[in-house]
């Protein structure tokens, strides 16, 4: 039988293949399809059918791999991942851009199941650090990614697309000889009728089920954060080049550069700060630094500002974001702890859908620098909703020591 060590090694590779898949196109896939004759709005909505197909299939995966196993369905994610990237290489028109980014965003849905293998391995005593894996897959994605592809693309501007799709089928063949089922067999099993609701997308359920109005005020928010945060992801790289002429790999080192910044936050800086701040003031010195910095994208002057820039995003999203999912976490109820959680993951990827598409809207229709202001200014108001409904949304027990760094699945930038 294949040690726990080896088996979370092989979750770790899965989760970080679908970060880079996804970070590897940030600095590249815009000016791709723009050559292919894409319009910004075109560009968003090539972002979106990611974000929205892996919103459609999350729970669909999560039921399959419940009732079939985590196996089977993470070699079929890294096998359709693998399969997706070589048909974006092979696109010869935006019909194929938008069918392979479709593809993708099916396969990469299988991110929850890679997290339920975690759950399956690890005792409840060392889940967090268990769980620690996905944020470390998260941040080595957000340097790795933009890095892999603005580098790759100066060889070639498919090459990119073959490294991920190499490395998914890679990984696949090694998962397909060391990865055992980690599911328990004395499990219960999904019923079939139930294949039905994991179906129904998890915001249009939340309208129907939602009973706690605190839980509905913080999955607001965090459409909100997410919807303006992956404007800067969608739009920044075709702003970048069509106003300074920054070609991909001009983009991937603001992208790497903010991706370290990320990194050091979360590793370093938020523990430190958690000593002595709580998480209620974390989120408002995050969501200040990022609404700073969004609204200082239309100002810079030249491309070598966005250094300067930079940091104030990548601090702002490492401070609040795991604050405030660590508020969110403490007003769930145990039992519904999971379920929960999942549910802001949802919202979180529908803000990803309005974010890109509203961004090329408003970038074709009033100007390059538009979608940056709305961003910042969502970024405000989100900031002022927190701080109004504060006594509403923190829940009576936090302390600022409370933070234990947990987070929801954060913007892929």
């Amino acid at each position: 039988m294949t040690s726990r060590r080896t088996l979370l090694g092989v979750v770790f590779t899965t989760i970080l293949i679908d970060f880079v898949g996804f970070s590897v196109l940030i600095p590249v896939l815009p000016l791709y399809a723009s050559r292919l004759g894409a319009t910004p709005v075109q560009v968003g909505l090539i972002l979106a059918v990611y974000a929205l197909t892996q919103l459609l299939f999350l729970p669909f995966w999560g039921w399959v791999s419940d009732r079939l196993g985590r196996r089977p369905v993470l070699l079929v994610s890294l096998f359709g991942t693998a399969a997706s990237f070589v048909l974006l290489a092979l696109a010869g028109e935006l019909e194929t851009v938008y069918l392979a980014r479709a593809l993708a965003g099916f396969f990469a849905a299988s991110v929850g199941t890679a997290q339920a293998v975690v759950t399956d391995l690890t005792p409840p005593s060392e889940r967090a650090s268990g769980m620690g894996l996905i944020g470390a897959a998260f941040g080595a994605g957000m340097i790795m990614g933009p890095m892999l592809g603005g580098g790759l693309a100066t060889f070639h501007e498919q090459a990119p697309f073959y490294a991920v799709a190499i490395l998914a089928a890679a990984n696949g063949v090694l998962a397909l000889f060391v990865l055992d089922e980690s599911r328990p067999a004395e499990l219960t099993r999904p019923r079939l009728r139930d294949l039905g609701r994991s179906l129904i997308p998890a915001p249009v359920r939340l309208l129907f089920d939602l009973r706690d109005r605190r839980v509905g005020l913080f999955l607001l928010l965090f459409f909100v954060f997410f919807s303006a945060f992956s404007v800067l992801e969608a739009m920044i790289t075709l702003y970048l080049g069509t106003r300074f002429g920054a070609d991909e790999l001009d983009a991937a080192l603001i992208f790497g550069w903010i991706g370290i910044f990320l990194v050091l936050t979360q590793a370093l800086l938020l523990r430190r700060l958690m000593l002595f701040a709580s998480e209620f003031s974390l989120v408002v010195a995050g969501l200040a630094l990022m609404a700073v910095g969004l609204l200082a994208v239309p100002l810079a002057p030249s491309y070598g500002w966005f250094y300067a820039i930079g940091p104030f995003i990548a601090v702002g999203n490492g401070l609040a974001f795991p604050a405030f999912t660590s508020l969110y976490s403490q007003v769930c109820r145990a039992e519904e702890a999971g379920e929960l959680l999942g549910q802001s993951n949802s919202m979180g990827t529908a803000g990803r859908i309005v974010g890109a598409w509203g961004g090329g809207q408003l970038m074709a229709t009033l100007g390059l620098g538009a979608p940056f202001w709305a961003a910042g200014a969502l970024m405000v108001a989100a900031l002022v909703l927190f701080i109004a409904l504060r006594h509403q949304l923190l829940p009576q027990t936090a302390s600022p020591a409370s933070t234990d760094g947990s987070e929801t699945s954060p913007p892929k930038a």
